[in-house]
């Protein structure tokens, strides 16, 4: 059975220029980094509440990520369900003949992990993995997390909310994650064109949108990542005063408040920040 989002992957171009947003203007405490040459990439996980984010950058031209990036440019690359036991969990995908990139779990650099064919979903990359341990965060010596974070912050990211999924067809996707995964759907929601489906295995919402006509069969894709915060007003102009592309703290249809940075500004993802409290 999958538990939770354990990670949202990103494929960036620049390692140093993806820390300087997500650890080092986020605080998001970096918990493991190294290479793995088996995919031609270097790669480094970070906290964020009980999930992480992977970033990885290719540093072979005939690595995946690097294929990614050329077609796609940097950005969402793949969610990493936590699967309580990968290989049961393999082995019912195998069953059901769903489309596997790995038809038997590989050591990877999160985890235990199989990826799934991104047909299985339309386009996007969905990956299982059961890690070998927590991770614990590194010290500031370590490179682990930026010297302003041992001070009293005005504001703190507590954990990923959310990640969105564009798909041709939200009937289709839900019925698979419940089929797949054992995941079922919490609520649906039509507005106008477009069609919203919430699915929560565990911590993190899984938001799933697409058109009500349906649309190009492979036309999937990771299409957006929200944080919850505390203090979004105090993390908005901390954005501004380093330099990122952030917008204004409005009001959020789920309730709270919401503020967006461009994607030009976080290694291709489109990231939102939301204030419950």
């Amino acid at each position: 059975m999958i538990r939770d989002v354990h990670h949202v992957g990103i494929a960036v171009r620049d390692m140093a220029e993806a820390y300087a947003f997500y650890r080092d203007a986020l605080g998001l405490a970096v918990v493991k980094e190294g290479e793995v040459s088996a995919r031609g990439v270097k790669a480094a996980l970070l906290a964020v509440g009980h999930s992480y984010l992977e970033l990885v950058q290719p540093t072979e031209e005939g690595s995946p990520f690097a294929k990614h990036i050329a077609e796609r440019g940097e950005g969402l690359h793949h969610i990493g369900l936590l699967a309580d036991d990968v290989d049961s969990q393999v082995a019912r995908l195998n069953e059901l003949a769903v489309l596997l990139e790995d038809h038997e779990p590989r050591e990877g650099f999160t985890g235990r992990l199989s990826y799934l064919s991104p047909l299985a979903f339309d386009g996007a990359l969905l990956e299982v993995v059961q890690p070998e341990k927590e991770q614990g965060a590194r010290s500031k010596e370590e490179g682990g997390q930026p010297d302003w974070r041992d001070q009293l912050a005005a504001w703190r990211i507590t954990r990923i909310d959310h990640v969105v999924l564009h798909v041709p067809s939200v009937d289709a996707a839900c019925r698979r994650f419940e089929e797949y995964f054992g995941v079922p759907t919490k609520r649906r929601i039509e507005r106008g064109p477009r069609s919203f489906a919430f699915l929560r295995p565990g911590d993190v919402i899984i938001e799933v949108i697409g058109p009500n006509d349906g649309g190009d069969p492979e036309s999937g894709r990771i299409a957006g990542l929200a944080f919850e915060v505390k203090g979004i007003d105090e993390l908005a102009e901390w954005l501004k005063e380093k330099g990122y592309p952030v917008g204004e703290p409005h009001a959020a249809l789920q309730g709270g408040r919401i503020v967006s940075v461009h994607h030009s500004g976080a290694c291709g993802v489109p990231v939102a920040f939301i204030d419950f409290s």
